[in-house]
């Protein structure tokens, strides 16, 4: 029986969505976290008018029982920077854009207390940070980066301090040492800095909100997905994960599966126990498979996967002989060819493009 696309079985189905979802790129990667570690996404604000719709983005490393930790195997002090897993993890431009405003050298904050510079408004509010001007319209705000990980070249302010608080009082209203004329360009997927623990932050983390007359606007993500994350941290890592697919993140705690960068891929040695949730995953991120192979009866999978070039590509894992067999008569009847196709045991996983 054919399934729906991202609700398996036994005899899985992948089926690549739809590649020209409206949204933005999402502000982080998956590649630079562990295979047990996710992005978590809280509600910045709900009172003022130009964050409302704001995310703060940290990082959680799966422990026992199914609880989220922010912290490195092995930390426990939540008072020392390095030891939060999100932070020095690269983030990554969400649309173009024009430079309009930034910060790049404000110390770090100790995590769960300020800086003197902050406490003394010698540090803007967003600490290192980058004000986007994006080809849209909306302006997006990237705060709190690590101290001189944002490139000059995106930053031309080399200051430690600030020499005055005053502001042009436009809107946004942008502090006058911070402000940039004939800024850089962005460009979407374009490394920006690394998450760090500067400005009005008590912990490392990415803050991001867009915003247009002082009024935040939505940020539909095209890629990405998301699973509950409970407030006692606890989520299964099997999900269930919903793709967004053009969508925003829901308004509660979440976890978040950012997306591979595009590139050649090759996993090898996943577990079937983990394999299928890998495909959901690659496959949200516009990935497709080329040679996939089994061993051990189908208990472990090694998969090469490339840029897809369209929607048009379908794979089973774990199927039987006669499941195949019916498998590759529908789609051979819909113009498909198999393009991979390997048996362990009695087992066999296959790949169909169009």
């Amino acid at each position: 029986m054919l399934r729906t696309p991202f609700l398996f079985a036994a005899a899985t189905l992948s089926v690549l969505p739809a590649l020209a979802q409206d949204g933005y790129e999402p502000p982080l990667r998956a590649n630079d976290l562990a295979s047990d570690e996710r992005y978590s996404a809280g509600v910045h604000s709900d009172s003022n008018p130009a964050q409302v719709r704001g995310k703060d983005i940290g990082a959680r490393r799966l422990s026992a029982n199914n609880v989220w930790t922010g912290l490195r195997a092995g930390k426990t002090d939540d008072k020392v920077n390095e030891n939060y897993v999100v932070y020095g993890r690269p983030f990554y431009a969400m649309a173009a854009g024009t430079v309009v405003g930034c910060w790049r050298n404000a110390p770090d904050n100790p995590a769960k207390s300020k800086h003197p510079d902050f406490t003394n408004n010698k540090m803007p509010n967003g600490g290192n940070h980058l004000y986007v001007l994006q080809d849209d319209g909306n302006y997006v705000l990237y705060a709190h980066a690590k101290p001189g990980s944002i490139p000059a070249t995106l930053c031309p302010h080399n200051a430690v301090q600030l020499s005055s608080n005053k502001r042009d009082g436009g809107e946004p209203s942008l502090l006058l040492d911070t402000k940039v004329d004939k800024g850089a360009r962005v460009t979407p997927g374009m490394p920006l800095g690394l998450v760090g623990n500067s400005g009005d932050s008590s912990g490392p983390h990415l803050h991001v909100h867009v915003v247009r007359n002082g009024v935040g606007q939505p940020m539909p993500f095209r890629r990405g997905m998301t699973t509950p994350l409970g407030d006692d941290d606890k989520a299964d890592i099997d999900g269930p994960w919903t793709r967004l697919d053009g969508k925003e993140m829901p308004a509660r705690r979440v976890l978040l599966w950012a997306p591979h960068k595009q590139g050649n891929y090759s996993f090898n040695g996943v577990l079937a126990a983990n394999y299928q949730r890998m495909v959901d995953h690659l496959a949200d991120s516009e990935l497709m498979p080329g040679l996939i192979t089994c061993a051990g009866n189908g208990a472990t999978y090694n998969s090469d996967w490339s840029p897809a070039k369209d929607k048009n590509w379908a794979s089973f894992n774990a199927m039987t002989p006669e499941e195949a067999k019916a498998k590759h008569s529908h789609y051979t009847g819909l113009g498909y060819q198999r393009t991979s196709s390997y048996t362990c045991g009695p087992h066999s996983v296959a790949v169909w493009k169009k």
